[in-house]
């Protein structure tokens, strides 16, 4: 019995070394092409991929995760953890941020 705990806790502390050392990465949903509207997003990739020496990194897809109109319903489902959308494809679930759209 002794045996069969100190195999089970040798394991669990191992998977959580593991784990511990294990890069995280954020799948990021952009829609359209690489654009200047984009490149904001490039260059966060690249810095955190830099300042944390690659054990945190970005994947950036271009329509690859979402289509353009459901990045939004993406993020709130945790099919990805950051993406870029566009406030007026989504004025009834973000009221608020569409006053930036305002022609004046």
């Amino acid at each position: 019995m002794r045996t069969i705990l100190t195999r089970t806790a040798l394991a669990a502390l191992s998977l959580a070394f593991a784990t511990e050392a294990m890069a995280t990465e954020w799948n990021v949903s952009l829609w359209g092409k690489r654009r200047a509207f984009t490149e904001h997003v490039e260059k966060l990739a690249e810095l955190v991929a830099e300042k944390t020496g690659g054990d945190f990194t970005l994947n950036i897809s271009y329509g690859g995760l979402s289509k353009n109109r459901e990045n939004l319903d993406g993020i709130s489902i945790g099919a990805f953890e950051m993406a870029q959308f566009c406030a007026g494809y989504h004025r009834d679930k973000n009221p608020s941020i569409t006053v930036l759209e305002l022609p004046f």
